[in-house]
């Protein structure tokens, strides 16, 4: 189409007309990527927003810090980076470039030295102070403040004295980070114990990966450099091939190390965690009880009901408080048995079916040999196996592969969305009163997989303090379980064991 000389000086000053608001307010055609618009929605506290190199974590926090002000009357934000002149170059030249100029009522600019006394004030009175992580946690004292944002990993003590600042008003916490040194103080602190919300498949490092995450009463945001349209993506392809995977997790995907280790990051606690059992479909159902006995901490029970269109739901656990917290559980193996059967009677009587269809144990310790108290001149062994036998409960051995029960176990948690719709659904339920089953899920991880060189290492164990809810999950779902019509009692189990 052949533009007309009229229509040519029109689109001339229409373009030089947007290029002048432009100038004026930039929020204007300014637009979020999609994690950082739920970043900016989201109504919590305190937040990180960990993003790789150049994914727009600094000018996405910027917008809101502005947004933040605007919006309410004399709002009081600090905001601080590593180094003065680090502030300079990011934040202010973030904040000045995004921020509306007719609403500034104090606050020069230029490009070397930031913005005059450090200070921008807005017309509605609001004021943004500008300060560094190198002026030492004394100069982070006294004020009491609506929001701060730290940009890059600040000192634990800044941090918790930022975090003071904040009570009088109610206010908020962000901060924007590129992991990239390792497991300090900070890093531990925040991510050592977190939920993953939202997952992602990740090509570069082929693996699911957490977008978004939760830590008590902190929002974790992750944001990939592949997302970000306004750089050369193939240039990022190419950069990546020189990087370890822990690089790419760390640079690209925004990722602290101790995340990388999460062993089932699919699972997450919107999709896989139902409200109450009367959340699950309608119909009848196979009930499943896995054990996992120690000698040395209390036993991870938990009982599973398999529904006919083979989902499967952890209906109750033992015990019924939090598992970490107990160093020991002093029950003999008759006041075990008590448990499971005043379990099963309810739970029988609950889903209608006469019988547990399959008890399932952990093959190590339940087939080992314990010794008794000494009887008349002697001592009797025996193995937790037989002496629940002996109480009329009956246990096959459980499929003890590692890597390939993990593997079961994701495809069991695996789902897929589209356009907030649930197309693809999980095989793997969990009822919200199993506590420690879920969270056991939600943090089980590998030990430190980066060795003391810095290079990753090709295979790492579990650790132990999360890891008996999700073995008790792979013993179940290694059994391939069923939903059952009829119920054909397992003879052949019974006859293992000879009680005099």
């Amino acid at each position: 189409m052949k533009l007309s000389e009229d229509q040519k000086i029109e689109a001339v000053e229409l373009l030089a007309e947007i290029e002048h608001r432009n100038t004026i307010n930039p929020l204007l055609l300014h637009k979020y990527f999609p994690l950082q618009q739920l970043f900016a929605e989201d109504p919590t506290k305190t937040k990180f927003v960990c993003g790789g190199n150049r994914a727009g974590k600094s000018e996405g926090v910027a917008r809101y810090v502005i947004e933040k002000c605007l919006s309410k009357d004399k709002q009081r934000w600090w905001v601080a980076g590593t180094t003065f002149q680090d502030s300079v170059t990011i934040q202010q030249t973030k904040i000045w470039g995004l921020c509306p100029k007719h609403r500034i009522k104090y606050g020069k600019y230029d490009v070397v030295n930031g913005f005059v006394n450090r200070k921008l004030l807005f017309d509605n009175g609001s004021l943004i102070v500008f300060k560094s992580f190198d002026q030492g946690r004394e100069t982070f004292q006294g004020a009491g403040l609506h929001g701060v944002w730290l940009d890059e990993e600040p000192p634990l003590d800044i941090y918790q004295e930022c975090k003071m600042r904040l009570l009088d008003f109610s206010g908020e916490m962000v901060v924007s980070m590129t992991s990239i040194r390792g497991m300090t103080e900070l890093v531990t602190e925040i991510f050592e114990e977190y939920d993953t919300i939202k997952s992602q498949y990740a090509d570069l490092v082929d693996k699911e990966l957490p977008r978004i995450a939760v830590h008590g009463n902190t929002k974790l945001y992750f944001l990939w450099t592949q997302e970000n349209i306004f750089i050369n993506q193939e240039r990022v392809i190419e950069e990546a091939k020189l990087l370890t995977t822990q690089e790419i997790t760390s640079r690209i995907y925004g990722l602290p190390t101790t995340l990388t280790g999460r062993i089932y990051v699919k699972f997450n606690k919107q999709i896989h965690v139902l409200s109450s059992i009367e959340d699950m479909p309608a119909g009848k159902y196979t009930l499943y009880h896995v054990l996992d006995p120690h000698d040395r901490k209390p036993w991870f029970m938990t009982w599973w009901a398999v529904h006919r269109t083979g989902s499967c739901y952890c209906v109750d656990e033992y015990p019924n408080r939090n598992f970490n917290e107990m160093t020991f559980d002093d029950k003999t193996y008759e006041e075990y048995s008590e448990v499971i059967k005043a379990k099963e009677r309810y739970l029988l009587g609950l889903f209608g079916v006469k019988e547990i269809h399959k008890r399932i144990i952990d093959p190590n310790f339940g087939n080992k040999t314990v010794q008794l108290v000494k009887r008349q001149g002697g001592s009797a062994s025996t193995t937790p196996k037989k002496e629940l036998a002996k109480r009329d409960l009956y246990y096959v051995d459980s499929n003890d592969a590692l890597e390939s029960g993990h593997l079961k176990v994701r495809e069991g948690l695996h789902y897929e969305e589209k356009d907030g719709e649930i197309i693809v659904h999980p095989k793997l339920y969990w009822i919200a009163t199993c506590d420690n089953s879920i969270r056991h899920m939600s943090r089980y991880s590998r030990k430190d997989i980066e060795g003391a060189d810095g290079d990753v290492k090709d295979k790492v164990a579990p650790q132990e303090k999360y890891k008996d809810g999700a073995d008790n999950t792979r013993y179940f779902y290694m059994s391939n379980p069923q939903y059952v019509e009829d119920r054909v009692v397992e003879e052949e189990i019974k006859k293992k064991y000879y009680v005099k």
